[in-house]
């Protein structure tokens, strides 16, 4: 009997991974068939567990599919360069989905009545005080990549999905060129037989703590009766959401309670304003200086990422070349894209107006991580607006962020400092 069950979850193990890996190499998450097969194929792989010995390496946290184990220890950082869709970022490691076909997810919370399907943050967080339902995976993959369509940071900078609520990352403190590389890294040509000097460098640890960003959404009660149909608005407006404030926090959030923007970062550079400048201006002298204090290896990765409100500015700025007064603007634009001295430009109002510190960065966004959660939690109250007949609905997401420079680099020259994060001073 043992080998008996042993085999019925390998073989319902290897459906599901033929399943998986169809959508993977497809390039796309799972249909509604496909995340309901495999949802009943987990249900009756954990009943054939229950029937093994509490000790049984079947019966511990990990899957094993047909030969192919996936531990819950975490999961791989994912460089700036790969997709970061869901189904990249977490793979097959979400087990919740939606089974009902008859009625869709909104639905079921809306209706205000139980619902088999629905899962209470309780029983799946360490904080039952959050409250709320546990997102199934096909829905918040969706408001996931809806967010990372719209965003700045994520797409471009490293990611770590996040198992747990603390995750740890090695990583160099930077040091100063003058004297040695990577915090201790030093070299030296010698004689034969001669004396080695040995250097430590100095290592590091980063910490993510996954920090609560929660989402309000009020509506009446009468959208809420027909919300079928309304689902994709639903999850348009709560994937925009989720990308446009976790963006302004990597931009500029203090550390505190929010993820560590790059405002905000020791390692970031900040560019005096020109002698005379007036108030609220830019000068070409900005953004060459600006240019000069970013790292050389991060020229080719940095984007500008400039407040709508300099927009004029930069429009009226012009550079003369040669001796007979032609000019060229500094903000050109090519198939739709605009550039400033080679580099793409990226407009925003999540940053500063014109004039405050932070209103132009130059920024190698690969030189930032985010820790992100795969889990949401979505709940609806009919009680704060009763008067109005009106519902409030709260969506909450976990995630962290900040640089991977812990300062600036002091070159080898011993006097200049650049950074892969260079903003404009107060003006």
């Amino acid at each position: 009997m043992y080998e008996k069950i042993k085999k019925d979850i390998a073989d319902a193990s290897e459906a599901i991974w033929r399943v998986l890996d169809k959508a993977k190499n497809e390039g796309r998450g799972l249909t509604a068939q496909e995340a309901g097969m495999t949802a009943e194929l987990e249900l009756a792989i954990n009943e054939e567990r229950k029937k093994l010995p509490a000790n049984d390496p079947l019966t511990m946290e990990k899957r094993v599919y047909g030969g192919r184990t996936e531990s819950h220890k975490g999961y791989a950082l994912c460089s700036p360069t790969e997709k970061k869709d869901h189904a990249t970022l977490y793979g097959m490691n979400e087990s919740y989905h939606w089974k009902d076909k008859s009625i869709n997810f909104f639905d079921a919370v809306f209706s205000g009545r139980h619902h088999p399907d629905l899962i209470r943050n309780a029983m799946t967080e360490t904080v039952p005080s959050d409250g709320g339902f546990l997102v199934p995976t096909e829905y918040s993959s969706k408001i996931h990549n809806v967010a990372l369509e719209n965003e700045i940071i994520m797409p471009r900078c490293f990611v770590q999905p996040m198992k747990s609520n603390e995750i740890k990352i090695p990583a160099m403190s930077i040091g100063n060129h003058s004297t040695n590389l990577y915090g201790g890294f030093s070299a030296s040509y010698i004689d034969e037989g001669g004396t080695i000097t040995e250097h430590d460098p100095k290592v590091r640890s980063m910490t993510l703590n996954a920090k609560k960003l929660t989402g309000m959404l009020r509506f009446s009660s009468e959208l809420a009766a027909d919300i079928t149909g309304g689902e994709k608005q639903i999850i348009e407006i709560c994937g925009k959401g989720l990308a446009w404030y976790r963006d302004r926090a990597f931009l500029k959030g203090t550390g505190a309670g929010e993820p560590l923007g790059i405002l905000n970062a020791g390692c970031t550079i900040e560019v005096t304003a020109e002698g005379g400048q007036k108030s609220d201006t830019l000068v070409y002298e900005n953004l060459t200086k600006m240019v000069s204090r970013l790292h050389p290896a991060c020229f080719n990765n940095s984007v500008w990422i400039i407040q709508v409100s300099a927009i004029p500015q930069l429009l009226s700025l012009s550079q003369t070349v040669g001796t007979g007064g032609s000019t060229y603007p500094v903000l050109s634009e090519s198939n739709g894209e605009w550039k400033i001295l080679t580099r793409p430009v990226i407009f925003t109002e999540k940053t500063e107006k014109l004039g405050d510190k932070g209103d132009i960065i130059l920024a190698d966004l690969s030189q930032y991580v985010v820790g992100l959660r795969s889990e949401m939690r979505f709940d609806m109250s009919p009680h704060v607006h009763f008067a109005t007949d009106e519902l409030l609905a709260r969506l909450i997401e976990r995630h962290d962020g900040q640089p991977l420079w812990d300062s600036a680099l002091t070159l080898e020259d011993g006097t200049n400092t650049v950074s892969p994060f260079v903003t404009l001073a107060a003006r």
